[in-house]
């Protein structure tokens, strides 16, 4: 079955993951836009936050996950080392 969602957790790290949200939210949403999101969400959590977005098709999501911004953005994370994980799948 196919799952054109990603799902991008940010742990809190030396900063909390709510600045980090608000230094990149702009290009991960501008990202998930030009390349076709049909749905996109931000949620909180007590150790940090999760964007999950919904494409049309794998082959989208894969080509937005491996965008250089996007990439930028993930680099930039509070905790690099154990505060990122981007996983297909996701959604409510």
């Amino acid at each position: 079955m196919s799952d054109p969602w990603l799902r991008i957790e940010v742990l809190d790290g030396k900063v909390p993951a709510s600045e980090w949200r608000r230094a990149h939210a702009d290009t991960l949403v501008d990202a998930a836009i030009a390349d076709r999101a049909v749905r996109w969400s931000w949620r909180v959590h007590t150790r940090g936050v999760v964007f999950e977005i919904a494409f049309r098709t794998e082959r989208i999501r894969d080509e937005v996950r491996g965008q250089l911004a996007v990439k930028a953005a993930l680099d930039a994370v509070p905790d690099p080392r154990h505060g990122l994980n981007v996983v297909p799948g996701g959604g409510d």
